[in-house]
């Protein structure tokens, strides 16, 4: 509302954003390259934290974004019955919010799951939420103030996981065929030799199908017809303009993404997860705001991982806490 200054008093709308809990019931470990320590167990605590805070929240959020890896691969090593436990276990706090939580899908679910389980499982939103989806697929798009359109890709539609129980599927051969093409490391997960952007061939990562994005186009012609500010959301980072070391986390295809998004002025933030120390970047030519935020399960017990964004006249302002930097980002058209 405003008051009679014309001064804004309370944002339009609040919701919580948070990425890479990757909760496991073990004790800590470190990443790949043995140089950050990963807090498994107490991941959960800090998700607990994160929910709690926006329970006390005046502004009471009315959806969180949850950028993708919730539980990690570790889990996997309990079989399928422990992959479930985890999974349940890492969903709970969500629940007693009572708000709708729109979740990506990351590696680490793919390390646990099939497709067709993610598809099936609470992870996949259109089971729970009011949401605009295409029948079968892992991507979708919803509007939580008449002003803000949030699109959510599915970042490992073309990859070499979570088609176990479908080998034949076409977006798991392209898969194959691309990462022979472009790292002949024996290890799929190996980026030894490779350089820059080419650091993206990884098995870790994966690519944007020819469906999805022609989907995405759609989407955002409707979007600008209609004047509504854009958030993309992405488990996987589309803009190479970042840290070299970062490039191990950028999407396969991303220029053919970022050629979708630059034809529409609507698009005005991409966010991801999968990049665990998190950047922010802002592009000048096109006015995007693109974020990977920082990642619950790297974050030193005491401190906090998690961010909570305000739709306001001019301007979404992201609130982060603890190790999550805060920023603002202008609106394309005023809500």
């Amino acid at each position: 509302m405003a008051t009679k200054s014309g001064v804004q008093k309370c944002p339009l709308l609040t919701f919580g954003i948070i990425a890479d809990v990757q909760y496991a019931d073990c004790a800590d470990g470190t990443d790949y390259s043995k140089t950050r320590t990963r807090y498994y167990r107490n991941s959960l605590n800090l998700l607990k934290n994160a929910v709690n805070d926006w329970k006390r929240f005046q502004d009471s959020v009315s959806f969180v974004l949850q950028l993708g890896d919730l539980i990690d691969g570790k889990c996997k090593a309990n079989g399928f019955s422990g992959s479930q436990r985890a999974l349940n276990t890492a969903l709970q706090p969500f629940n007693s919010l009572r708000v709708p939580v729109y979740h990506l899908i990351g590696n680490h679910e793919l390390y646990n799951f099939t497709r067709s389980f993610c598809l099936k499982c609470p992870l996949n939103s259109a089971l729970t939420t009011d949401i605009q989806c295409e029948p079968d697929r892992l991507y979708y798009t919803y509007i939580p103030h008449p002003k803000l359109r949030v699109v959510l890709l599915d970042a490992y539609d073309v990859g070499v996981l979570g088609y176990s129980d479908d080998p034949e599927h076409e977006n798991y051969k392209k898969g194959q065929a691309l990462l022979r093409e472009n790292n002949s490391n024996s290890s799929e997960n190996d980026t030894t030799g490779l350089e820059g952007a080419n650091k993206r061939w990884a098995a870790y990562n994966g690519g944007i199908g020819e469906r999805q994005l022609q989907w995405l186009s759609q989407v955002l012609e409707k979007a600008q017809a209609k004047q509504e500010n854009v958030i993309i959301a992405s488990h996987i980072g589309f803009h190479p303009n970042i840290p070299e070391n970062y490039s191990i986390c950028l999407s396969w295809n991303y220029q053919e993404v970022l050629d979708v998004i630059h034809r529409y002025e609507c698009v005005v933030g991409v966010f991801a997860g999968h990049e665990h120390a998190g950047y922010q970047h802002f592009d000048p030519e096109h006015k995007i705001q693109h974020i990977a935020f920082q990642a619950v399960i790297e974050t030193q017990p005491g401190s906090d991982a998690y961010a909570t964004a305000r739709l306001w006249n001019q301007e979404l302002i992201i609130t982060g806490a603890g190790r999550v930097p805060s920023c603002s980002i202008a609106l394309r058209y005023p809500a």
